[in-house]
């Protein structure tokens, strides 16, 4: 099954405000990749959240990418990229 990603407002809003760092945005799109081919891995945790208790998160150096899974759709729903010290206090 393939999967395929939706950006949400919130996710096309930060890579549009961060475009000059062409590093980041690359290693942002190699973690949606790695995201794709492993879907259940460990290294993305669940977020602890009351609103969102199904969210999964990715580490992208000093950022978190905040995610869905839709297994009906076969969707990965990106739903922020926010700093890490931050990660808590939005969800």
């Amino acid at each position: 099954m393939s999967y395929k990603i939706l950006e949400h407002e919130k996710a096309i809003k930060f890579k549009r405000k961060h475009k000059n760092d062409k590093q980041l945005i690359l290693r942002i799109d190699k973690k949606y990749i790695e995201i794709i081919r492993n879907l259940h891995s460990s290294a993305f945790l669940e977020l602890k959240s009351e609103k969102c208790p199904k969210c999964r998160r990715a580490r992208v150096g000093n950022y978190r990418i905040v995610y869905f899974i839709s297994e009906k759709q076969n969707v990965i729903e990106i739903i922020d990229i926010i700093p890490r010290r931050n990660d808590y206090r939005l969800f």
